[in-house]
């Protein structure tokens, strides 16, 4: 069965009518790029390195000119509408990585109403896929807002071990709080383990006000390598980082609903987050089924998902 480019709607070759509109204004552009990463890649100047997955993940930037399919930046006078980033170049199922990204931020949008950056999986010229994704960060009359991540905001020495996840969320107004404890425990549950302090921002709103971004670079990690439950500590106690060595933190629904009391949520509020996740878990079954990722990587992400859940829903905190 064919499924949207987009939206994972099934019986859909290419993207149905609500992806056109939402990622490309309407316009009918095929999956099938016209051109290949190596079209891009020649533009920059070097590729980021270290031993994250966002550490070696590389992207780049395109623009769709009117009337004509996406192109990579500069190949005419146009900005850069949208990033693309090809497979990872290294780790597990490294050519699984952008029907993960893909998958994991449409799960993201369609079941817990996360707000994310629009995001289409798609395929280059050669046929290697790619995951391409429009940017938020100008407003409809082309105009650049301002986007400012974590590192910046805290002022952080680096952006795993200097801040914590309470220290972000105390900075957040009241309404961004929620959004971002019901951030915080998707991710736990998908398996994403990169959610460090540069990829959580503040996005200027038309009014001038600076709140939190659409979530982005949403993966399930684990399918790729070894990572860590939360990139950072969740509390300023540093659970993680304070254990005995052999020893690691398994974080619970209690581990959550006490950070949502430490940000001043809500105890109603907390609860409702906490079903509607519990509610989930065969929806996330379901559209993983859907996704553009193979048999083994769908098989990777469903496991890694219910030993998540389990420990999600475990009464002890602290595994030798």
């Amino acid at each position: 069965m064919a499924h949207c480019n987009g939206c994972l709607k099934d019986n859909t070759k290419g993207f149905c009518s609500s992806c056109e509109t939402i990622l490309f204004n309407r316009s009918k552009v095929s999956p099938q790029l016209k051109f290949n990463w190596e079209d891009i890649s020649k533009r920059i100047d070097g590729h980021p390195m270290g031993f994250s997955i966002s550490g070696v993940q590389r992207k780049g930037f395109i623009g769709k000119p009117r009337g004509i399919e996406l192109v990579p930046k500069m190949v005419v006078d146009e900005k850069s509408q949208y990033i693309i980033k090809p497979m990872l170049s290294r780790f597990n199922l490294p050519d699984q990585s952008p029907a993960n990204e893909h998958l994991t931020m449409q799960i993201a949008k369609q079941l817990f109403s996360i707000k994310i950056a629009e995001c289409a999986f798609m395929n280059f010229e050669n046929g290697t896929p790619a995951y391409v994704t429009r940017r938020f960060d100008y407003n409809e009359k082309g105009e650049k807002l301002n986007q400012e991540d974590f590192v910046s905001v805290l002022k952080a020495a680096d952006k795993y071990k200097s801040k914590t996840y309470q220290d972000v969320g105390e900075w957040l107004s009241p309404l961004n709080r929620v959004d971002f404890l019901r951030v915080l425990i998707f991710n736990f549950l998908t398996g994403n383990g990169d959610v460090h302090l540069k990829n959580i921002s503040l996005l200027e709103t038309a009014d001038g006000d600076m709140m939190l971004s659409p979530s982005y670079d949403l993966m399930n990690t684990k399918i790729h390598l070894t990572d860590n439950l939360l990139a950072l500590n969740l509390f300023k106690e540093l659970e993680q980082t304070s254990l005995p060595l052999g020893e690691k933190y398994n974080y619970k629904n209690a581990d959550f609903i006490e950070f949502g009391k430490r940000l001043k949520i809500k105890e109603t509020i907390i609860t409702k987050i906490i079903d509607l996740f519990n509610k989930k878990e065969s929806e996330i079954f379901d559209m993983v089924d859907k996704s553009f990722l193979s048999d083994e990587a769908k098989k990777l992400y469903k496991n890694n998902v219910i030993e998540n859940y389990k420990l999600f829903k475990q009464s002890s905190t602290v595994e030798s």
